[in-house]
């Protein structure tokens, strides 16, 4: 099962390129722990925009065209209701950024000028694209020559980021804590690569009919939820 997780395949190759360069900034000094942490932490906002294009598509060319309660006005509701939720994890994040004490990060408050402080990082301007590229590749190859907008609703599309979300920032946090901390450094950063290449070609794997998604919703199927049941679920919440 793990062979058919790791194993590059042209679905998840943007992911192996990613992790990857990242690694080969670390290793010729474009690259530092923190910017590695803030590339990811930066991930957040790239997700929902690509979400929102998503939205868009099966909105203009798929499933939700026909479909009467939905309109583009989903699409600004995602992008107010995700944009509170930004800023309130922004804040929190800066916060924790804070404590690092580099002056990058001085009012966690001052979410705008944060974020515009560590785009004009020079490291950022190398590590960030890694991040973009991934998501711009998973959106062509994936999305839109699978033609997923004549699969899933805009409402559907539209709660899709939050479980990603959530354990992107969960490892953000808990790599952070080891690089300021524990004093780990580039191998914290090493690591936090690895740990997320194992995730994200984890969630990549759990597609329609693939050994994966049968293996878990087999064992997660009980009496109350059917096996074809968490499938779907699986399938959305891993888009």
């Amino acid at each position: 099962m793990l062979k058919k997780i790791l194993y590059p395949t042209p679905e998840n190759a943007f992911i192996w390129l990613s992790s990857i360069y990242l690694l080969f900034l670390l290793y010729i000094g474009k690259a530092t722990a923190m910017s590695i942490l803030f590339a990811y932490f930066l991930e957040t906002i790239i997700i929902g925009i690509f979400n929102a294009l998503k939205m868009l598509g099966s909105l203009s060319y798929g499933k939700s065209k026909n479909i009467k309660s939905e309109n583009y006005g989903l699409v600004l509701f995602f992008l107010i209701h995700y944009g509170f939720f930004i800023a309130i994890q922004s804040i929190f994040g800066f916060s924790l950024f804070g404590i690092e004490g580099n002056g990058i990060i001085k009012e966690p408050f001052n979410i705008i000028e944060n974020y515009t402080a560590i785009l004009n990082l020079e490291e950022i301007q190398y590590a960030l694209p890694a991040i973009v590229f991934t998501h711009l590749g998973k959106f062509i190859v994936d999305y839109i020559k699978n033609e997923k907008y004549k699969v899933f609703t805009a409402t559907e599309i539209m709660f899709k980021p939050y479980v990603r979300i959530f354990i992107q920032q969960f490892v953000v946090i808990l790599s952070f804590f080891f690089i300021v901390f524990g004093e780990a450094g580039i191998i914290a950063a090493i690591l936090l690569i690895l740990f997320r290449l194992i995730i994200d070609l984890s969630l990549e794997s759990i597609k329609e009919n693939s050994a994966t998604l049968n293996y878990i919703s087999k064992k997660l199927s009980n009496e109350k939820v059917s096996e074809e049941e968490i499938k779907k679920q699986l399938i959305i919440f891993t888009e």
